[in-house]
């Protein structure tokens, strides 16, 4: 079907007749897909690029379209992310205010997923060692294990293990994710060991066989003038000493590792494939028993970290994404068939400038580094409040005092409010009450005390702690708050809406459309 031949209408008033009339079956299959890194805007700038039969083509001709989709909360970050549309609540209740938090007690770092009381599964490393234990709200594919007395099966496959577990829930009969081998692993949460076809499928060493090709693009060269140029100041040069494709994958593997292959759409093409064979193995939507996979595609993420929003590895990452969705929403057709099946789709973040792209064009912003910011910090508070070494750790939005500073919280924010590249800086007392201040409620939803420190604040706009390469995410900002929402499957109409809706509201819309029940611990926007 063309990109013209339907006509948008509003959906709104469809939607709710629909749910009035009780006239929508629950669906055999529930797949969420996540976009790890997905700005809003590439559905407008890329477009006119993707293919008929593509997946972002097909959802937005077929689909309906929430255009105005955002974060309600900050930090927006990726475990946060997927808790958050999982969940349809905000850090401030389900508990992952972060990939990473400070636990000021044992003085540890504490990773989202970390469960140091399971064993990794189908390989050795420790970083497997994960589970949803930190994850205090119930998720939609939960309440659809309690809806159907757990006859319902939920699954979930990624990139990263926080992008399979999260959205695969508490209740969860498997999660896979890539482990530095490329191989898809899991944790003793799920079982004692992996499924055959799971174990088959690592023996293949598919990556291998994909990294033998080169990274080329989809499209003639002329044809990527939505983005920068190949060699651009803004790109680390990864590709025997230039950033230009095409990508030798295999000098690649053989100078920074097989991990590196999460970086390219070889990253994304595996989780495709694996959820692909989930989906037949484990006969996802073959009964009368409503089924949940959630897939996240985390390869978006790792390029736009590395090459950045504007570069045209992440314009071509798109387009092969692309093609790797229309292949699944084939897939869907032919086992499960359309009216079957409800597939949602959105992001767990956006993503910034490079501030030093922005400067080249005049602003006057730059990225930081955060122990430049904290020696700088500690010499103004010396200097100002007579305070040695007041800060201890600047940790996600979050500024940790040392002990005999903590009584000076208020007077130290003041200081470092003063400070570039800071915009506000509130107290944690501030912060937990809350207030008319829209950028204080978007920090009070994303805070939970016992994981933060005595400051929380916002950075202005387009400046970052990064490198000078790629592009970082984080803020409340529209560049990182602004996400797509797609919708399609169970004879719903296609349309189009421009209402503001809550990443936390996503699932309750779902579950609106789809007959199924509100997830359980959800916000009800």
């Amino acid at each position: 079907m063309g990109r013209n031949s339907n006509q948008k209408r509003p959906i709104g008033a469809f939607v709710a007749l629909l749910i009035a009339l009780g006239v929508h079956a629950q669906p055999k299959l529930v797949v969420q897909v996540v976009v790890d890194q997905m700005r809003a805007e590439y559905l407008q700038r890329f477009s006119h690029q993707f293919s008929e039969d593509g997946g972002f083509q097909i959802m937005l001709d077929q689909g309906m379209v929430f255009r105005n989709t955002h974060y309600n909360y900050i930090p927006t970050y990726t475990g946060p992310g997927h808790a958050s549309i999982s969940t349809g609540t905000t850090p401030k209740y389900h508990g992952i205010v972060a990939n990473d938090w400070w636990v000021r007690e044992f003085n540890y770092e504490m990773y989202c997923a970390e469960d140091t009381m399971v064993s990794p599964i189908g390989t050795i490393e420790s970083a497997s060692r994960r589970s949803p234990k930190n994850l205090k709200a119930l998720t939609f594919s939960d309440g659809i294990k309690l809806f159907t007395n757990n006859r319902g099966k939920s699954y979930g496959v990624s990139v990263k293990d926080r992008g399979a577990i999260f959205p695969a829930g508490h209740f969860a009969d498997g999660a896979l994710w890539l482990d530095n081998k490329l191989h898809f692993v899991s944790s003793s949460y799920y079982g004692d060991e992996l499924p055959d076809y799971v174990e088959k499928f690592n023996e293949r060493e598919y990556a291998m066989d994909m990294s033998k090709k080169d990274w080329k693009l989809e499209m003639a060269e002329r044809k990527y003038d939505e983005s920068l140029p190949d060699e651009n100041p803004y790109e680390p040069k990864l590709n025997n000493g230039t950033s230009s494709f095409p990508y030798d994958l295999k000098k690649l593997i053989e100078t920074r590792g097989l991990g590196a292959l999460k970086n390219t759409p070889v990253g994304n093409e595996l989780v495709l494939d694996m959820a692909l064979k989930v989906l037949q193995k484990e006969e996802l939507g073959k009964d009368k028993y409503t089924d949940f996979l959630g897939i996240s595609f985390s390869s978006t993420d790792y390029a736009g970290h590395t090459f950045g929003v504007r570069s045209r590895e992440v314009h071509d990452m798109y387009l092969k994404l692309d093609r790797q969705l229309g292949k699944l929403i084939k897939e869907l057709d032919d086992e499960i068939g359309r009216d079957d099946y409800i597939l949602y789709l959105t992001a767990d973040h956006g993503a910034s400038e490079n501030p030093n792209h922005l400067a080249f064009n005049g602003l006057n912003v730059r990225n930081y580094q955060n122990a430049d910011v904290i020696g700088d910090l500690n010499l103004r508070i010396k200097s100002q409040l007579g305070i040695e070494n007041a800060v201890f750790k600047i940790f996600n939005h979050h500024i940790h005092l040392n002990n005999w500073a903590i009584e000076h919280a208020s007077e130290i924010a003041l200081v470092v409010e003063g400070s570039d590249p800071f915009m506000r800086v509130y107290t944690a007392s501030e912060v937990r009450s809350s207030g008319n201040d829209d950028l204080l409620r978007l920090l009070h939803e994303g805070y939970q005390s016992r994981y933060g420190g005595e400051l929380i604040f916002s950075l202005q706009p387009n400046c970052i702690f990064y490198g000078p390469y790629g592009s970082t995410h984080g803020s409340g900002f529209l560049y990182d708050t602004h996400v797509p929402f797609l919708v399609m499957g169970l004879e719903l109409e296609s349309g189009e809406s421009f209402e503001k809706i809550p990443v936390s509201a996503i699932v309750d819309k779902v579950a609106e459309m789809s007959g199924l029940p509100y997830a359980p611990n959800s916000l009800i926007n």
